[in-house]
């Protein structure tokens, strides 16, 4: 047996496939900037990652970069930032990391006001009209195309991550995204319901296997192969420990007092209008009973304890069902990094040792591509 044959041998008897997304942005809201959000954070996850060889895909947020552009000509430090995401993106795409597409739409058309952007409260990408879904998408694959082309001739955008988790409606934007060759969407979880931000995942009728939706109503599993399918959020139920792990957590930063957003701005203060800007804030305020509390898979601002607890319930869980090739999806946000470095890089390594021998890491373009290949299956309803 060649080494090529042994090496796909080992990977078809994995049981398991982790999908590190990160969603590569600023906040919802429009504050920090490229450098202090985006680039020092996410240049310590590359680096960490090609020491212990983990492949990761980072979501980008072209939306943010589209507005910045309409300043580079009046605003210095915006001309920076600009730069500085481009290159940023082509760094990723030269140390051999997927690139894929992530959509804030608030973003669209924002306010500028002297240092302060002031974003829109609608955050969900469905909500948006069928014609401004098609511009944007449009828009935004041609932005990544035209910059990581001349260094990787044969790089599509294949994958797309909601912003905000923002699907619904999903009929006119699934055929957008299929429409501009996007094979893959993320973003929904079992239970997630964001009335703010008009997301409803309650019925969701495949919570482990990617499924081909029915467009008009992602929720539910197709009866006829899509050229879009849907890769669920894997779930996580914290409980007493895990949320006791948080609360110890934030106890911890609270008397640290670490840095605040505010220091960038050259007035030393953020609009209170900006900071309560958040339809999607349902989703980090656990409610009582606290044990039945639900969320998914991240990494970011968590302690070592927290995921490691998180993702050995999942493993645990998926070990009971009868599917083979899970993929275990693992949304990131490299801006909420600071001072978890340690945190996350003894994470990932103990994800490699405990379970290195059932689980493989894979980008979500490596994902499509073993899917063409027949390695992996895409569920449809039976009849």
């Amino acid at each position: 047996m060649s080494c090529c044959e042994t090496e796909m041998t080992n990977r078809m008897n994995k049981r398991f496939t982790i999908l590190i997304e990160d969603d590569w942005e600023v906040m919802g809201n429009g504050l920090g900037n490229v450098a202090q959000l985006q680039y020092l954070p996410s240049m310590f996850f590359m680096k960490l990652a090609k020491r212990l060889g983990i492949k990761l895909t980072f979501m980008v947020d072209v939306v943010q970069q589209l507005e910045y552009n309409k300043h580079v000509q009046s605003d210095y430090n915006l001309r920076l930032q600009k730069n500085l995401w481009d290159d940023s993106v082509r760094l990723m795409k030269s140390y051999g990391f997927d690139v894929q597409l992530h959509l804030h739409p608030q973003w669209m058309n924002a306010r500028k006001d002297g240092d302060h952007f002031y974003l829109s409260d609608n955050w969900n990408f469905g909500r948006y009209s069928e014609a401004e879904q098609d511009h944007l998408i449009s828009e935004s694959v041609n932005y990544l195309h035209e910059l990581l082309r001349p260094i990787d001739p044969s790089y599509k955008v294949v994958a797309y991550k909601g912003g905000s988790w923002g699907l619904q409606p999903s009929g006119s934007l699934l055929r957008n995204m299929e429409k501009h060759g996007i094979r893959i969407v993320t973003g929904v979880r079992q239970g997630m319901y964001l009335p703010g931000n008009g997301v409803d995942y309650r019925s969701l009728e495949e919570d482990t296997m990617p499924y081909y939706p029915v467009y008009e109503d992602l929720c539910k599993v197709s009866a006829e192969k899509k050229a879009v399918f849907i890769i669920p959020l894997q779930s996580v139920k914290p409980g007493v420990m895990g949320l006791g792990y948080l609360a110890i957590d934030m106890v911890k930063r609270k008397i640290s007092k670490k840095d605040s957003m505010r220091h960038f701005y050259a007035d030393g203060k953020v609009p209170e209008k900006i900071y309560a800007l958040s339809p999607i804030a349902e989703e980090s305020k656990p409610k009582f009973p606290y044990v039945s509390y639900t969320t998914h898979l991240k990494i970011g601002n968590q302690p070592f304890s927290y995921l490691k607890t998180s993702f050995d319930q999942v493993i645990k869980k998926l070990s009971g069902t009868p599917h083979r090739h899970i993929p275990i999806l693992i949304e990131c946000h490299t801006k909420q990094y600071n001072n978890y470095y340690g945190d996350i890089e003894r994470f990932l390594a103990y994800v490699q040792d405990t379970y290195g021998n059932v689980a493989e890491f894979n980008t979500l373009s490596g994902y499509l591509a073993d899917i063409e290949a027949g390695g992996n299956t895409v569920k449809i309803k039976k009849a």
